[in-house]
């Protein structure tokens, strides 16, 4: 099997308190862990288990017959992205690279951060909120369900869960108070900075997994 277990690249605390160890180890264990194992139960002993995570997504996304299979993958692979895209005494305006190029893109990062607000409030349901790299420049995307800019070839540089078990125990129904903590007190704009520096520097094309733990030089693995 090619997919490796997945983890958190922090301590289920360190992110406190704009996210609480509690919100975080029932996210992590009863949503991404459970999409895991379900995934795992359903390529075991098939063609499937050579392919990689990105590579299961992309091979199911239009078999009807694999779509929850579908499901569980995706969610497993977007998760993924999603503690990447977090960390301890984050947030606040962004530093380096990609703050030359929300600068470009949308002349000032409080005008980035009024339209990823506005496209997060704009997403009816459960979904993501993505800032991705896509034809030469960037691009805020919303996606429902487990959909992802994985299947569009995008290269990931944020990922923000929308669902609501992402939110519930700090903030119950209120998104836009979520989506506030994320921006000023928990993105990861080193992590973005690490993605973007290999497209624009042309080292590599497109991303199509998310960094491994060892790749992005995390701390200590999170652990009960």
């Amino acid at each position: 099997m090619r997919i490796e277990s997945p983890q958190i690249p922090y301590n289920f605390a360190d992110l406190e308190p704009a996210m609480s160890r509690d919100s975080l180890v029932f996210h992590f264990l009863h949503h991404q862990r459970d999409c895991f194992d379900r995934m795992l139960s359903m390529v075991r002993g098939t063609e499937l288990e050579r392919l990689s995570l990105g590579e299961l997504v992309c091979a199911t996304e239009h078999d009807p017959e694999r779509r929850m299979l579908f499901h569980h993958a995706a969610e497993v692979w977007n998760h993924d992205l999603f503690w990447r895209s977090m960390r301890p005494r984050g947030g606040g305006a962004p530093h380096g690279v990609i703050g030359e190029h929300i600068g470009a893109r949308f002349g000032s990062y409080q005008r980035f951060a009024r339209e990823f607000k506005e496209t997060a409030a704009s997403l009816f349901g459960s979904g993501w909120l993505w800032l991705v790299w896509s034809g030469g420049e960037l691009e805020i995307v919303p996606t429902r369900d487990a959909d992802s800019p994985l299947l569009r070839g995008d290269t990931v540089l944020l990922a923000l869960d929308l669902w609501e078990h992402a939110y519930y125990l700090e903030h119950q129904n209120r998104r836009g108070a979520y989506v506030d903590t994320f921006l000023e007190e928990l993105v990861n704009w080193d992590f973005v900075n690490r993605v973007l520096a290999g497209v624009v520097t042309g080292s590599e094309t497109r991303v199509v997994r998310p960094p491994t733990v060892s790749e992005i030089d995390r701390g200590q693995l999170g652990a009960l």
